[in-house]
């Protein structure tokens, strides 16, 4: 089965990171992703930040575009003005996600925002016939109710016009199938794309799981307790990222989504190693 990839990018905060993440795009665009989306910082300056790096990446290169919009401290004029603003630049695909808040505290609506994704979702279809991405959690979110109450919401995301459901990564990669098994039992029709993270620092990753509710499994425990060199620990996420791919690709996925901390060395030697055709020149 032929895997379609796609990647996720933040807007950099510099003009050298804006340059490095130039590169690391133009190296990427050889394995032909199905789409990059483009992660969404609320906030004056991040926000252009991120739309300046959205069309950049439409205009300078052969790239289909997702942008990330969420509900976190914006008005709905606000949030409106971005819908549009991307829909003017050629945008057709929006990642559509309520947002959390810094260090995971409690969300509040703005007063005067939409008060979660499916209002979200809802005004961008009122708007225009593109795809809508939504979030899915293998494992529960932090703030979950619940797995009926999961299931509730995600459905009724789905009844407001998303398209497609993007997981949050999973370092147990048996996570993946158990929830796209799950959602088969429960009805669900609308396509699973497991999310990857490539990961640079295996304690830097455990850090962020541990933060955000994700398992740390023994393996990479096991990996950390080596106190491997920096070669070493390279060549252990290469190959802790090919077996996760290889174990969702023979189980039947054929999207595979790529948080790429905006680099690209440890996904073309992941694409080359799994025989991921490369059309770079």
């Amino acid at each position: 089965m032929t895997l379609k990839v796609s990647f996720e990018f933040f807007p950099p905060q510099t003009d050298l990171m804006e340059e490095r993440l130039k590169t690391n795009v133009q190296k990427l665009i050889g394995l032909r992703p199905s789409f990059v989306s483009i992660t969404y910082g609320a906030g004056g300056s991040t926000r252009e930040k991120t739309h300046s790096v959205i069309k950049k990446i439409m205009t300078q290169t052969p790239l289909n575009v997702a942008a990330h919009l969420t509900c976190i401290d914006a008005s709905k004029n606000e949030t409106k003005k971005v819908i549009k603003d991307y829909l003017d630049i050629g945008v057709r695909h929006i990642v559509a996600l309520r947002g959390d808040i810094k260090d995971l505290n409690a969300f509040e609506p703005h007063p005067e925002g939409f008060r979660n994704s499916i209002e979200l979702i809802e005004y961008i279809k009122s708007r225009a016939n593109i795809t809508v991405s939504i979030s899915g959690y293998p494992e529960p979110h932090p703030e979950s109710k619940g797995y009926q109450s999961d299931i509730d919401f995600l459905r009724a995301k789905i009844d407001s016009g998303a398209d497609q459901i993007i997981t949050q990564f999973c370092l147990n990669t048996d996570y993946y199938l158990r929830y796209r098994d799950q959602l088969d039992k429960e009805g669900f029709t609308a396509p699973i794309i497991p999310g990857i993270m490539l990961i640079k620092k295996f304690r830097g990753i455990e850090k962020m799981s541990k933060k955000i509710g994700v398992e740390v499994p023994a393996e990479i425990l096991n990996i950390i307790e080596k106190n491997l060199t920096a070669d070493e620990e390279k060549n252990a996420a290469e190959e802790f990222a090919i077996d996760q791919c290889e174990k969702l690709r023979k189980n039947g996925f054929e999207n595979l989504h790529f948080y790429t901390l905006n680099e690209s060395e440890i996904m073309i030697a992941i694409a080359n190693k799994l025989g991921f055709e490369n059309h770079a020149n």
